[in-house]
């Protein structure tokens, strides 16, 4: 990475459960080697039953893949949001976190982030948003509000809304563009662009990719999505 450019993945990894039903972390850190990002959002990172309990070890995970967990929630247990978790490269410095809590009867939630690239900041949204569409629309316009059309930007998670351009997230196209992913869900016979990542004209998209590979095949039932952006 160099201080004009980054690379960020947003990858559903189910707890760590893969298509053969087992729990297994160290697939999923197998899966984020081979994405080879700066940042890194995941969903669905921790135990929702156990005290939200984070899926892997800080310790294990730096060691495996260089990247360190942020704790987006310091007075809330675990280390992620909701399941939200954001992991960053050295060469990435968190200025402030603020977690948000999502309209909708489902526990979702978000959380908004400032980061400093180099000279560069970024603000990135992440988020796991609700099955049901008139709540997922609400929760859009919960994200919408944290958007700073002026600061460089990126919107990005598991937004489980399919098709182009769904309704339910009018709130965010309203402000950000989309880059274009191929289909993510299911791994198995993947169909359906559940995560997306946005952005603002303040960042210019470099590439974009959908991780297609026999690893992240068996290990979640969704396939990570990257994006790579340069400053303007």
């Amino acid at each position: 990475m160099s201080e004009n450019a980054f690379t960020l993945t947003s990858y559903n990894i189910r707890k760590a459960i893969g298509r053969d039903g087992k729990r297994n972390p160290e697939r999923i850190l197998d899966v984020l080697n081979a994405a080879v990002a700066d940042i890194v959002i995941l969903q669905e990172a921790d135990f929702r039953f156990k005290g939200r309990r984070a899926i892997f070890s800080t310790k294990d995970l730096f060691e495996r893949t260089g990247l360190s967990v942020i704790d987006v929630a310091p007075d809330h247990p675990g280390l992620g949001w909701h399941g939200n978790m954001l992991l960053v490269r050295k060469t990435v410095r968190v200025t402030s976190v603020h977690p948000i809590p999502l309209s909708g009867l489902e526990p979702r939630g978000a959380v908004a982030t400032q980061l400093e690239i180099g000279s560069q900041k970024l603000n990135l949204i992440h988020a796991h948003l609700g099955l049901v569409p008139r709540h997922r629309s609400r929760q859009a316009q919960d994200l919408a509000a944290h958007i700073d059309p002026l600061q460089p930007t990126v919107l990005a998670g598991d937004l489980n809304a399919a098709g182009k351009a769904p309704p339910s997230l009018s709130p965010i196209y309203a402000c950000l563009s989309e880059v274009a992913l191929g289909p993510s869900f299911p791994t198995r016979w993947p169909m359906i662009r559940f995560d997306r990542i946005f952005h603002n004209s303040v960042l210019r998209l470099v590439g974009a990719q959908v991780h297609d590979s026999a690893l992240a095949r068996q290990a979640s039932d969704h396939f990570p999505v990257s994006a790579t952006f340069a400053f303007r």
